[in-house]
């Protein structure tokens, strides 16, 4: 009796077991499906390109989605803060100071931007021939462009928001010889309660709801490790 008490217990081991590693499993199987692959340019391509013209943050309208072409689709768009342009052009070029040594980057304020693509568009109309433009014309040999969806302020306190931030933008890098995209990325992300993703621990950084300052900032310096070096 004994004996057969413990294969039953012996059993009933093996199978939690199996389950355990059976979640896990699909874990990572989600994981690796929940965004489509990125393919990039191969690295060869990136050896000539010294001279990085960096755009200001532009707002997402169905309008200007034929100027600037981005390979991502779906993104569900939303609030615009006020201040959402202005922070977004202030990180970027704090995070950007990690890329220094193998780039130089030149920033257009959207004044010199809107000057200068409004000359272009009145003899240019294919996307590619507006970088390719835009390249001659400031002598960069890569475009950076970027685009908010989305920028949703808190609402409430770090410890007790009634309404989570939600950010979502683009960012792509566009080969100026060609027009062509070299790289780009995608951050989508409304905060969540730790308890329903701790996964997320990583990207918030400490317990407690984030401005949507404190998320874009987060969300740019993880994107921009996979920029090329």
């Amino acid at each position: 009796m004994l004996i057969k008490l413990g294969k039953e217990t012996l059993n009933v081991s093996h199978k939690y077991n199996f389950i355990f590693i059976f979640i896990i499993w699909l874990f990572f199987i989600l994981s690796s499906c929940s965004e489509p692959k990125k393919v990039y340019i191969p690295s060869e391509r990136y050896k000539h390109i010294k001279v990085v013209l960096v755009l200001p943050w532009d707002l997402y309208l169905s309008s200007t989605e034929k100027v600037f072409p981005s390979p991502v689709r779906g993104i569900v768009s939303g609030p615009l803060e006020s201040f959402a342009q202005e922070t977004m052009n202030e990180l970027l070029k704090k995070e950007l100071l990690s890329l220094k040594t193998s780039y130089q980057f030149v920033f257009l304020s959207p004044v010199e931007f809107e000057s200068l693509i409004g000359n272009i568009l009145e003899d240019i109309k294919t996307p590619e021939e507006v970088i390719k433009s835009l390249a001659q014309k400031t002598r960069a040999d890569a475009i950076l462009y970027g685009k908010i969806y989305r920028f949703k302020e808190r609402k409430g306190k770090g410890f007790a928001a009634k309404e989570p931030a939600s950010v979502a933008f683009t960012i792509v890098l566009y080969e100026g010889s060609s027009g062509k995209i070299l790289w780009y990325e995608l951050f989508d992300e409304t905060q969540k309660p730790l308890s329903e993703n701790l996964l997320n621990l990583s990207l918030y950084g400490k317990i407690k709801w984030l401005t949507a300052k404190e998320l874009a900032e987060r969300g740019l310096n993880r994107i921009l490790k996979s920029f090329p070096k």
